[in-house]
């Protein structure tokens, strides 16, 4: 069989899709250097110009737009029937790995619809802070806060802001003693009760009084009446919606990152991961 380079024939394929050599790098997880370098390479082998390049765009040439068609149908093929025998014939689980807070407090009400819309692909929950390996341990998605992915796709499923909470909605900010989450310091960044106090000029220089490690255990303590909290609203929503968590008077603060969901490059375009993706929220 005589058969092109497949690595350049998968860079030809997605810089052709997307129209760009850099949108095709992003979505391979490589330069657009290297995806020109790999365009390049297989011009060279056929013998034909398959773009036409002008400056940072390219456009498909007669004999480009003629083998896109072709090989996008056959490499599309192949994806199909892969997936078929690797999702389908073996229900080979989608794992998916998450914070506690994520896991415990945002995702159950989103992979019950996964499920409904997916009967066929079982699920495998993993609870798990960050430095997780997703290729070595297996893991189809990670969802966390924030966080640097450089390698793997990743996209933003919302931004939250910080509220505080307490098991009575008659409890005054200013004077209640106060709950603190060790966040932990892969997400230091997350601002807490001192910064809280300063930015919105609440007189109180009093430290938080019980700390939780994460924010199910923060959540545990104020419904026991420990104390108020800080709290993701989006996160610790279905908490205050069904009355077990008060949001209480007093301005939200603003998180500087978004919780997101991170995928393997070349898993991203599965047809199980894409159902998750729009379950999740993702814009």
């Amino acid at each position: 069989m005589k058969l092109p380079p497949l690595n350049a024939l998968r860079a030809f394929e997605c810089a052709a899709r997307t129209g760009s050599f850099s949108a095709a790098g992003a979505e391979l997880g490589v330069s657009s250097a290297a995806v020109s370098m790999q365009v390049k390479n297989l011009e060279d082998w056929l013998g034909l110009q398959l773009f036409t390049r002008c400056a940072n765009r390219v456009r498909l040439t007669d004999a480009g737009r003629d083998y896109y068609q072709k090989a996008a149908g056959a490499l599309a093929e192949i994806a199909g029937f892969t997936e078929a025998l690797t999702d389908r014939g073996t229900r080979r689980p989608l794992v998916i790995s998450a914070t506690p807070a994520l896991a415990q407090l945002w995702l159950p009400e989103r992979l019950k619809t996964f499920a409904e819309l997916r009967p066929d692909v079982p699920l495998r929950l993993r609870i798990e802070d960050d430095r997780i390996d997703l290729e070595a341990e297996g893991i189809d998605a990670r969802l966390t806060y924030g966080g640097e992915h450089p390698e793997h796709r990743t996209q933003a499923l919302f931004t939250d802001r910080l509220v505080p909470v307490g098991a009575d909605p008659r409890t005054d900010v200013s004077s209640a003693p106060l709950v603190e989450v060790a966040w932990g310091e892969t997400i230091a960044s997350v601002p807490g009760w001192r910064r809280y106090f300063t930015q919105h000029g609440i007189a109180r220089e009093d430290a938080a009084a019980a700390i939780g490690q994460s924010v199910p255990s923060v959540v545990a303590l104020v419904q026991a009446g420990l104390g108020i909290a800080l709290l993701p609203e989006q996160v610790v929503g279905r908490e205050i919606r069904a009355g077990r968590l008060h949001r209480l008077d007093g301005p939200a603060l603003e998180m500087p990152r978004p919780y997101v969901l991170v995928t393997a490059h070349y898993k991203s375009r599965s047809r199980r991961l894409r159902t998750l993706a729009e379950v999740l929220g993702v814009r």
